[in-house]
């Protein structure tokens, strides 16, 4: 009875060791390793079908002082998420970037009323390549094609253009966002709004 005991003991033993071996790698190795292939956007490249190369539109230098009855402090949530008329809206998110590269890349999407784009940076050259506009196209869509091309994982950040910085973007090639952007505001001869990011340590 007693040697019994010991077997059932021995081997009771055993099973709680190896338990505890697999569970220790798991957590360890797998469960790790798992996590960072779910979230890790950095192997996936975006792949355009007929980019061209974007061409900055040059300031025209007329000025364009907004009406002070175009001017509020305070935006509610609503109105952020909505395409503003004459504008639109920029969504924008870091992608993989060559180790060398004096600033980080970006695929950025741009939508208006009637346009969607697509646009990349790598360094100073900026590709561009317009969509097939969707039915319905909202701020959601952006989300939509960005979980898409970059997975669940992509830092995405998404803000309106109205059409006041867009008139200034065109004037006098600034924004005022500049200043609170890790990057400058431009446009395309196209019309198509992008940020194309300050260099690393600017």
């Amino acid at each position: 009875m007693f040697k019994k005991f010991l077997n059932g003991l021995a081997f009771g033993s055993g099973f709680g060791i190896a338990f505890l071996i697999i569970w220790f790698v798991g957590m360890s190795y797998i469960l790790p390793a798992s996590i960072k292939t779910a979230y890790d956007t950095s192997s996936k490249e975006i792949e355009f079908s007929n980019p061209h190369l974007a061409e900055i539109a040059e300031p025209n230098n007329e000025s364009s002082v907004p009406s002070a009855g175009e001017f509020s402090f305070f935006k509610d949530s609503e109105y952020r998420i909505q395409i503003p008329e004459n504008g639109g809206i920029l969504s924008m998110s870091p992608i993989s970037t060559k180790n060398n590269a004096d600033r980080p890349s970006t695929y950025q999407l741009w939508l208006t009323h009637t346009e969607l784009w697509q646009i990349k940076t790598v360094g100073k050259k900026t590709e561009i390549e317009k969509l097939p506009y969707p039915n319905g196209a909202s701020a959601k869509t952006l989300d939509s094609i960005m979980r898409e091309n970059l997975g669940m994982a992509s830092r995405q950040s998404t803000m309106t253009v109205s059409d006041i910085e867009i008139n200034n973007l065109k004037s006098n090639g600034e924004s005022w966002r500049d200043e609170s952007l890790n990057g400058d505001m431009k446009i395309t001869v196209e019309g198509v709004v992008f940020v194309l990011p300050n260099p690393y340590g600017a």
